[in-house]
């Protein structure tokens, strides 16, 4: 299991998080919460966005706001990446996951793969932004919800992309979310 140490907790949060700048590191554990910083992430982010995932976490992913983060991203620069790797995308199908229709319709941006059979049991979640910003869970099952959030831990955010990195070159597209033309 990939376990990325944290710095002390922070006891309050603060008014206004800032990418590449805000050092101070925040631990949470509700959805909502766990929505809130990686809506805020990802309004923030100028290149690339890292999603790993047990199932594309719905709670925190499959909401308008974050996906219009992710819209205007893409749409930003033409070499802007957003990469999902999930493990088991079959109940975001089903349910009409935002993530996964905008991966359909921006297939030069957004990327969903499955990590190949030796990370499938990860348990960590994780979204790393620009390599710089990060949302990270250690343990994403059973609906867990205790995170860390930083917006300037570029040590940490560089260790989850090197990490991303080698379960990406060993994944393959997600076959359950391709569109289907007909």
């Amino acid at each position: 299991m990939l376990v990325i140490p944290s710095q002390p907790m922070a006891k309050e949060l603060p008014m206004f998080y800032k990418l590449g700048e805000t050092v101070e590191e925040v631990h949470i554990d509700t959805a909502e919460e766990n929505m809130n910083a990686a809506i805020s992430l990802a309004k923030q982010a100028h290149h690339s966005i890292d999603i790993f995932s047990q199932d594309l976490d719905a709670e925190l992913y499959s909401n308008k706001t974050f996906e219009r983060s992710i819209f205007e991203l893409a749409k930003k620069h033409p070499n802007t990446k957003i990469r999902i790797l999930t493990q088991d995308s079959r109940k975001a199908v089903q349910n009409g996951h935002r993530l996964i229709k905008l991966a359909q319709n921006l297939t030069s941006s957004v990327f969903i793969h499955n990590p190949s059979r030796e990370h499938r049991d990860e348990q960590c979640a994780f979204m790393v932004v620009d390599q710089l910003g990060l949302l990270y869970r250690v343990s994403a099952t059973n609906r867990n919800y205790k995170a860390s959030i930083n917006f300037m831990s570029p040590q940490r955010a560089g260790k989850l992309t090197d990490f991303f990195n080698e379960v990406w070159d060993h994944s393959t597209p997600d076959i359950q979310v391709r569109r289907i033309y007909m």
